[in-house]
């Protein structure tokens, strides 16, 4: 049975790091399933000389050049991904091919991933699977949302209002592996 997942999200100064994107936020939230609960949240910039999407985000890329160094927050994030079981994210093909463009990606490389969007079946009606859709229909206010940690609690949030989350999770987890591979631990899927 799953415990604590990792719920992360990114903001991007794009849609392809293959054609130069990169990430200019990281949000986690480690969340433990059973108690309904946020163990522990992280969120920091990237620097970066330019942010196209800032009209999305919101993010100047003259502040990210403000953010602490990488190097003193990388830890805490890399010790919330050593305590979940499973790596969740909301579009995380997405999310995935450019956390796996960044240094720390060898730590994320061993465990499995779950989508909200395609993998998990939210108990709801649902006619499209866009995170602010099943806010709405979750019943959680979709506010401050295309920021990395508040778009983590929007999921956290939507978790909490789940009866059976335990199974729903474990679900996903099957489903992930049988239909895509991409909760399979040290699938490289892009």
């Amino acid at each position: 049975m799953l415990d604590n997942v990792l719920i992360v999200d990114t903001e991007t100064t794009g849609l392809h790091p293959d054609k130069g994107a990169k990430v200019i936020e990281i949000g986690a939230i480690l969340y433990n399933i059973q108690h309904k609960t946020i163990l522990q949240n992280f969120s920091t910039l990237f620097p970066c000389e330019e942010n196209p999407v800032e009209d999305i985000n919101g993010i100047k890329a003259e502040a990210t050049r403000s953010a602490i160094p990488l190097e003193l927050v990388n830890g805490q994030l890399l010790e919330m991904v050593r305590h979940c079981d499973v790596i969740v994210a909301h579009n995380a093909p997405f999310d995935r091919k450019f956390i796996k463009t960044l240094a720390i990606w060898s730590e994320y490389g061993n465990k499995p991933w779950i989508c909200t969007k395609s993998d998990f079946k939210w108990p709801v009606s649902l006619h499209r699977t866009r995170l602010q859709d099943i806010c709405e229909a979750m019943g959680v206010k979709y506010i401050d949302a295309h920021r990395a940690l508040n778009d983590c609690k929007l999921i956290a949030e939507c978790f909490n209002r789940i009866p059976n989350l335990g199974q729903l999770m474990t679900n996903a987890f099957n489903k992930g592996q049988r239909t895509t591979g991409f909760a399979s631990a040290g699938n490289q899927y892009v």
